[in-house]
C-alpha cells in the first residue's frame, strides 16, 4: 500500500500544474508579503524521463513549491494534541459554525452502523439473534470507540466547510459586483468585511475539529501498539493521553513510565533495607505497622468467645475411632467380669 501511494504521489507531481496553480503562487506571494509570513519556497523537482515532452506547451512547466505556513490554524489544531485520548470531540461553543442542516442523514455525525445480522454472524457464527451486535473483546471495543471519535471530529470539520463555502461564495458575488463597475455601497462594504470575519472564524473552528480528529487517530495508533504490552490500565491511560509529538508516536511518555517503575523499585528496596517490618502475625494497615488498640481489643474478644464456645459435634466414625483407642478403666473391667459370672 505504501509503495502504491508513493507511486501515485510521484505521478501527481510529474504532471504540469494548471493555470490556477500559477495564479495561486502569485496571490500567495502578495498575501505572504502583506501578512509578513516567512516563505522558503522549497521546490519539488519533478522527475523527467526520456519520453517526456521537451518542446510542446508544457515543456517548461512551473515547478511546484511549498506554500507558506500560517501559525494561527496550527495553534487551534494543537489544542487537542495536549490530551489526545481525553480531549472532548464535541466542544461547547456559543456560535457553532458546524451546525449545518442534514448532517446526520448525510453521514457527518457518526460512523455508519453495521448490519446487525451480519455483525452477529461475525461475532457468534449464527446470524439470527435478538441481541445488539457487540465486539467480542475489550481492545476491539476501544479501537472502534477511538475510530468513532476521529470520524466525528472529521465530520465536524467537513460541516464547517459548508459554512465557509457559503460565506466565500457570498464574498465572490459582492466582489463581482464591484469588478463589473456597479460599485459597492457603504453597507455592502460593511457586509463584505463582516462576511470575511465570519469565514475566518469558521476556518478557526474547522482547524480545531481537524486537530481533534488527528488526536483521536494518534490515540488509536497508540492503542494498537499498547495491546501487545502487559501493563496496568493507569499506565496505559497515561501513555494514550500523552501530548502528541510530531517526532515520535509516544513522545517522552514511555521514558516517564519506565522512570516511575524504576523509582518505585528503588524506593521499595530502600524501605526493605532501612525500615524492617515487624515479624508479628497481625494484619498491617496503611496507618501503622500493627493493629490499633480498638482492633486489638476486638481480636481479644473474638478469641475469648471462640474459647468458651462448645466443641463442634463429632461424627459417628470419629466416635467409633475414639472408642477403640480409649483405654478401659480397671473398675469397668472388674464390673464386666462380675456380670458375666452371675449370668453363668
Amino acid at each position: 500500500m505504501a509503495v502504491e501511494e508513493e507511486a501515485g504521489e510521484t505521478a501527481s507531481f510529474s504532471r504540469p500544474p494548471c493555470s490556477a496553480y500559477t495564479e495561486l503562487l502569485e496571490v500567495m506571494e502578495h498575501a505572504a508579503g502583506r501578512l509578513q509570513l516567512p516563505w522558503e519556497r522549497v521546490r519539488r523537482e519533478t522527475a523527467r524521463g526520456r519520453l517526456d515532452k521537451r518542446f510542446l506547451s508544457d515543456h517548461n512547466p512551473v515547478t511546484p513549491v511549498s506554500l507558506p505556513f500560517l501559525p494561527d490554524p496550527h495553534v487551534e489544531i494543537e489544542k487537542a494534541w495536549k490530551s489526545p485520548y481525553s480531549a472532548r470531540i464535541h466542544a461547547h461553543q456559543r456560535g457553532n459554525f458546524a451546525d449545518v442542516e442534514g448532517l446526520r442523514q448525510h453521514g457527518y455525525v457518526t460512523m455508519p452502523p453495521i448490519d446487525e445480522t451480519f455483525a452477529n454472524y461475525l461475532v457468534t457464527g449464527s446470524a439470527p439473534s435478538l441481541k445488539a451486535p457487540v465486539l467480542p473483546s475489550k481492545p476491539l471495543k476501544m479501537t472502534s470507540h477511538l475510530n468513532g471519535r476521529a470520524y466525528a471530529a472529521a465530520g465536524q470539520a467537513g460541516a464547517a466547510l459548508h459554512t465557509m463555502e457559503v460565506l466565500q461564495a457570498y464574498q465572490a458575488d459582492l466582489l463581482k459586483d464591484l469588478d463589473q463597475g456597479q460599485g459597492l455601497s457603504p453597507d455592502a462594504v460593511a457586509e463584505l468585511r463582516r462576511t470575511t470575519d465570519l469565514a475566518l472564524r469558521a476556518t478557526k473552528q474547522t482547524a480545531a475539529s481537524i486537530g481533534r480528529s488527528m488526536a483521536a487517530m494518534v490515540a488509536t495508533e497508540r492503542h494498537l501498539w499498547l495491546n501487545m504490552a502487559d501493563i496496568g490500565e493507569k499506565e496505559k491511560g497515561f501513555l494514550l493521553d500523552a501530548p502528541v509529538s510530531p517526532s515520535e508516536l509516544f513522545g517522552g511518555s514511555v521514558e516517564t513510565v519506565v522512570g516511575k517503575f524504576r523509582e518505585a523499585r528503588a524506593r521499595s528496596a530502600a524501605y526493605k533495607n532501612c525500615i524492617p517490618l515487624r515479624s508479628d502475625s497481625g494484619t498491617r494497615h496503611p496507618g501503622g505497622p500493627g493493629l490499633s488498640r480498638v482492633e486489638a481489643q476486638r481480636e481479644v474478644q473474638r478469641s475469648s468467645v471462640a474459647a468458651r464456645a462448645p466443641p463442634p459435634p463429632r461424627s459417628k466414625s470419629q466416635k467409633r475411632r475414639d472408642t477403640r483407642n480409649r483405654k478401659q478403666d480397671l473398675r469397668e473391667v472388674i464390673e464386666n467380669r462380675r456380670q458375666n459370672n452371675a449370668r453363668r
